[in-house]
Order: structure tokens, then C-alpha cells, then sequence
């Protein structure tokens, strides 16, 4: 028979092993994806994440993106306290809209407008033009009394872009327009002089008690002398 047969043998031994060699390999599982790294866990308390970052100076275009989501927060809850206190109060000021669920709606709807205008124009427009920071920076010292009159007298005295101290007129400025555009959508009767005085000492007050919410909530737990 000579060596055919031989030859016959190792082939039919040889040829099926490598249809199962090569479904071995390809049978083989790839390698899982590594699993993604969890995310410390954020270690601020509640307040203190409101804080912003007071590292670098702002560019108009931040300050822009400030003026809206603080026009949204705080802008939405405060506006709704203040309705809430003008209804309670029925001030002359909003005595026009009435009262019930549509009264507050009126003066909800009215209060937000006004902060959102007064931000845009004061904490955006002057604050870019006048080359002022916007954002709140806390007291250096420690002391009760001091940090409190320095957080309420912040809304006279704001830094500049370079670091510097003077006058808040942007913030002021921005309260102005805002009380302007007001007393402009209230009712005729609502568009005194006396009325838009009291409009701009409440802007101005609630500004005060925000600054000292900044610091002894925000940033209570900051670097202090």
C-alpha cells in the first residue's frame, strides 16, 4: 500500500483539529471594559456649596451667565417671599393686585421681574462697564459684630476686577433700573414717587439681609484671621 495510506491518516488527524483551534480562539471572551471610577463623594455642607469662586476675576460674558442664574436662584424663592410679605402686609405698593391665589401670582410675577432686570443691568451691564466684581467676598476677620457690619455695608462697597475697593454703583445702578422697570409695569396708581422710594429701599434691604445670609451661611467656614 506504501505510504499513501499513512499520509491519509495524519491528514484526517490534522485537518478537523484546526476548525477547532481556530473556534477556540475565536470562542475566546474579550476583556471587560474597565469598571469607571466612582466620583468622590462631595464633602461641603448644604450652604456651603452655594459658594462661588472668588480666584479669578470675571470676564463679561460670566458675568452675563451670573446675572441669569442668580435672577433663578435665589431670584425665585426670594421674589416668592417677598409676594408672600407684600400680600400679608397688603402695602400700598402691589394694593392694586389684589388679593388670593391670582394677587400673588401678580406680585410673584412682578417681584421676579424686577430682580431679573435689576441683576442683568447692575451685576452684568454697569458691573462689565465699570470693570466691578458682582460677587459677594467675605470678611477677612473674625468677630461677630465686624462680619456682620461688613456684610451689610457690602452693599455700598464692592471690589473691582484688579481687587480694589470703592463705591457699589453697578450693584446700585442695577437696583435703580430695576425699580424703574417696576414702577413702570405697575398700575397708575402704584407709580408714585413715594411708592418707587420704598421699592428701592426694599431692593436695597433685601440685597443687605442676602449679604449677611453669604456670610454666616456661605461662607462661614472661610479662611478668617
Amino acid at each position: 500500500m506504501g505510504k499513501w495510506p499513512f499520509v491519509a491518516v495524519v491528514t484526517f488527524c490534522l485537518v478537523p483539529a484546526a476548525p477547532v483551534q481556530m473556534h477556540a480562539q475565536m470562542a475566546e471572551p474579550a476583556p471587560l471594559p474597565d469598571a469607571p471610577t466612582a466620583k468622590p463623594a462631595d464633602s461641603r455642607g448644604l450652604f456651603e456649596r452655594f459658594r462661588e469662586d472668588l480666584s479669578n476675576p470675571l470676564t463679561p460674558k460670566q458675568k452675563f451667565e451670573r446675572a441669569i442664574k442668580q435672577s433663578l436662584f435665589p431670584g425665585l424663592i426670594g421674589t416668592a417671599g417677598a409676594a408672600g410679605i407684600g400680600m400679608a402686609e397688603d402695602t400700598r405698593a402691589d394694593r392694586d393686585y389684589g388679593m388670593g391665589a391670582e394677587g400673588f401670582l401678580d406680585r410673584w410675577g412682578s417681584a421676579f421681574g424686577q430682580n431679573a432686570v435689576g441683576a442683568l443691568a447692575g451685576d452684568y451691564a454697569f458691573a462689565s462697564l465699570m470693570h466691578q466684581d458682582p460677587r459677594y467676598h467675605p470678611d477677612k476677620q473674625k468677630g461677630f459684630g465686624r462680619r456682620l457690619g461688613y456684610a451689610l455695608k457690602s452693599v455700598l462697597v464692592t471690589q473691582t476686577d484688579s481687587g480694589a475697593s470703592e463705591f457699589n454703583s453697578s450693584h446700585l445702578l442695577g437696583i435703580l433700573v430695576g425699580t424703574g422697570a417696576a414702577t413702570a409695569w405697575h398700575h397708575r396708581s402704584d407709580r408714585t414717587a413715594a411708592i418707587f422710594g420704598k421699592r428701592f429701599g426694599y431692593d436695597v434691604a433685601s440685597s443687605a439681609v442676602y449679604h449677611v445670609v453669604e456670610e454666616f451661611l456661605f461662607y462661614k467656614d472661610a479662611h478668617r484671621q
